[in-house]
């Protein structure tokens, strides 16, 4: 195993070693919670990051944590498709070699040997939980300890055709009745264009990632209290329905989206074929990138994703957590560099640098600051609206076997091959043999 970790994090060395061009100034130059007097000057720390803009554009702000602490860290990088395996190879052949590590909210309970709880860090600190929705929040605990703190996060949003909109005097929905509705209108003005674009293929489980809004607006759960399935109830089986018959009984869905995956419904909206797109809020720099999409910015708008009448907002989340390594020999040190990470000051920062074009953001001051939103015109508060209230999942290390047999279950039912109870009863009987043998 040692020997397998040493190839993986030799190769992502590498990616390591590309420097940025031209080191960022950072301003912050005061952070809360931090030890006075450089007790840990002159240590060097040693942190596992996945590749992101957003923490590149951290470790080129590093000179501003050294001044504060004398601490120095090495960032190494790995690819998304390696990160899983880097961190389960330092958690099982380690020696301590990374002091900070950062992990996906679905990996989080299976890797909970490679964390250190933190909750009395950051009490220590001082650090407020509060400054993190508690969708993003809640995905760093596990057996109600805190194991690591959100950095990087995704929401999803409504993207629509805001030419057409205009053109036809129609308003974003904000419910999944009129997005119904108004997919129907697109259609029968603009023949060629189909009203909404969602995924209904196999793969990864991105079939179920619009779905979960479906399911929490109807009032429904994927589990009950005893971590049961609870998704085939009256409420999640109608859920299910409503949203397989956009393509089905609704007709505003593209007869391919059977087999699309998320990027291949990213493409259909980017391609002009479709006047909307539920998906993640990444996806806007793809939808007005000349070199993937035909739609320009004046073209693109955005709004929070629909809900039924009567129901908040939701959104489905993806959120990475910074955690201590249980074997660091450094972990005071690594406490400081985590104060840093957790400024909003910080996360502010690289949100508001011109060279910078991430629009990822965590913390609620941000969320909802003026400045921020004016740059990404009211995109951050649409995603506090849509976390303020949402459901989130809580992902044991069982995970990827549910999710394929709801993947699966979904695809059926898209398809006709199966009635929705059909498929979801089965999946919940499939689900519980899961959850029974642990």
């Amino acid at each position: 195993m040692a020997l397998h970790r040493r190839e993986i994090l030799a190769a992502a060395t590498g990616g390591a070693a590309l420097a940025l061009a031209g080191k960022a100034q950072a301003s912050v130059t005061a952070t809360p919670g931090l030890r006075p007097g450089k007790p840990f000057a002159g240590t060097e720390l040693k942190v596992l990051c996945v590749v992101a803009s957003q923490f590149r554009a951290h470790e080129a702000r590093l000179a501003a944590f050294t001044e504060q602490t004398g601490i120095t860290a090495k960032y190494t990088f790995v690819p998304f498709a390696s990160m899983r395996e880097a961190l389960t190879a330092e958690m099982v052949g380690g020696g301590g070699d990374y002091d900070l590590a950062i992990a996906m909210d679905q990996w989080v309970a299976s890797l909970n040997n490679l964390f250190d709880p933190i909750d009395d860090i950051v009490r220590t600190k001082g650090i407020p939980l509060d400054r993190w929705p508690e969708a993003h929040l809640r995905q760093g605990r596990v057996n109600n300890r805190l194991l690591g703190l959100p950095s990087r996060g995704h929401v999803q949003l409504l993207f629509y055709r805001k030419d057409l909109f205009e053109k036809h005097n129609l308003t974003p929905p904000a419910t999944w009745e009129a997005l119904v509705e108004t997919g129907r209108a697109i259609q029968e003005k603009e023949p060629g264009i189909s009203g909404v674009s969602v995924p209904y293929g196999r793969g990864n489980g991105q079939n179920l990632m619009v779905w979960y809004n479906f399911l929490w607006g109807r009032g429904a759960q994927l589990f009950d209290a005893q971590g049961q399935p609870a998704f085939n109830s009256a409420a999640g089986l109608q859920s299910v329905q409503d949203y397989v018959d956009l393509l089905r009984r609704h007709r505003i869905a593209p007869a391919g989206s059977l087999s699309f995956a998320e990027q291949d419904s990213v493409n259909f909206m980017g391609q002009g074929n479709a006047a909307m797109l539920p998906v993640w809020w990444w996806v806007r720099s793809t939808l007005v990138n000349p070199q993937s999409s035909r739609l320009t910015e004046a073209q693109l708008g955005f709004a929070p994703m629909p809900s039924y009448a009567g129901r908040p907002r939701t959104t489905f989340t993806n959120t990475w957590v910074w955690g201590i390594s249980r074997r660091s020999r450094r972990k005071e040190a690594a406490a400081e560099l985590l104060t840093w990470i957790a400024n909003p000051a910080l996360e502010k920062e690289v949100l508001l640098d011109p060279r910078e074009s991430d629009v990822v953001a965590v913390m609620q001051p941000n969320l909802v600051d003026d400045q921020v939103n004016a740059r990404f015109g009211g995109m951050h508060r649409f995603a506090a609206e849509g976390l303020a209230r949402t459901e989130s999942i809580t992902f044991g290390p069982e995970w990827p076997q549910i999710a394929e047999a709801l993947e699966t279950a979904m695809s059926e039912a898209a398809s006709g091959s199966r009635t929705v109870p059909d498929a979801f009863n089965a999946a919940a009987a499939q689900v519980r043999r899961i959850v029974r043998r642990g």
